[in-house]
């Protein structure tokens, strides 16, 4: 139960965070590369769990939806959500262009990337 209870402080926590940013009458992407890069690399334990809750649930969404036919993920024993945020940062440092992807397709990616099933 306490373990429920951290991850559903920690959604709170990234609802709060990722739209306090959103404005009415637009029609842009919420969060893209280049401010999820900056909500990772913060040195707020805040927004470190923002950012790792975001990286969770796009892979949850990954995994139960349509997309996990697409992208077969495989995560080693001992995989923290820490481990997924330093892969993220170092995986949009090293490709900047993504800073201009949405946040979901920049976490995706990086997902697939470090922990594709292997064939």
């Amino acid at each position: 139960m306490q373990k429920f209870l951290k991850y559903f402080c920690l959604q709170c926590i990234l609802c709060i965070v990722f739209f306090k940013h959103v404005n009415a009458d637009t029609n842009v992407q919420f969060l893209n590369g280049a401010k999820l890069l900056e909500i990772c690399k913060d040195t707020k334990a805040v927004n470190q769990s923002a950012c790792e809750g975001y990286i969770l649930g796009i892979q949850d969404a990954i995994n139960a939806g349509h997309l996990s036919k697409h992208l077969n993920l495989c995560f080693p024993k001992g995989v923290s959500p820490k481990d997924l945020r330093l892969n993220l940062i170092n995986f949009i440092e090293v490709m900047p262009q993504t800073t201009n992807f949405s946040g979901e397709s920049v976490v995706a990616k990086s997902l697939e990337l470090h922990f594709k099933c292997k064939e």
